[in-house]
């Protein structure tokens, strides 16, 4: 073999020997091609954060708002209107527990309407909610006298 031959042997074979490391380096897989940005692992993160909140308050509305019918309110005036205006909004339970006087349920009429952006009510709608509210769900006795948590 003349030293010719031996160098373009030589020179082929360091030609072959770099193609052939450089199609393994293209084809293996890039471990930073497939990991994630950061902007997509925030996305993901706040997705699922999303998602659990979902459950979470679909969960709560189970326990919390069963669904209500009218008659779970005591008969009398006003009881359809009562249920009507005020379960949109949230269920029967809170009004049932609450035991104000007659103005502090009027009261609550516009704390609702400022404060939980609700319609107001026409003066003949309120009024016959209002004394329904007063008359069935007013300040209640205990045992020992008047509730001390009512002002």
């Amino acid at each position: 073999m003349s030293l010719p031959n031996v160098l373009i042997g030589a020179i082929l074979l360091v030609i072959v020997t770099l193609f052939g490391i450089k199609d393994r380096i293209e084809h293996r897989p890039r471990e930073a091609a497939h990991r994630p940005t950061a902007a997509a692992l925030a996305f993901q993160r706040e997705q699922d954060a999303v998602a659990a909140l979902r459950r979470q308050a679909e969960a709560v509305a189970a326990i919390q708002s069963p669904t209500e019918t009218e008659d779970i309110l005591p008969a009398g005036a006003g009881r359809t209107e009562t249920f009507a205006f005020c379960t949109p909004c949230h269920s029967t339970a809170i009004v049932r527990r609450s035991g104000f006087p007659r103005a502090q349920w009027d009261d609550l009429m516009d704390w609702m309407v400022e404060r939980h952006r609700m319609n107001p009510l026409e003066d003949d709608t309120r009024r016959l909610i209002v004394d329904y509210l007063a008359q069935h769900f007013g300040p209640r006795e205990s045992p020992r006298g008047r509730n001390p948590f009512l002002n």
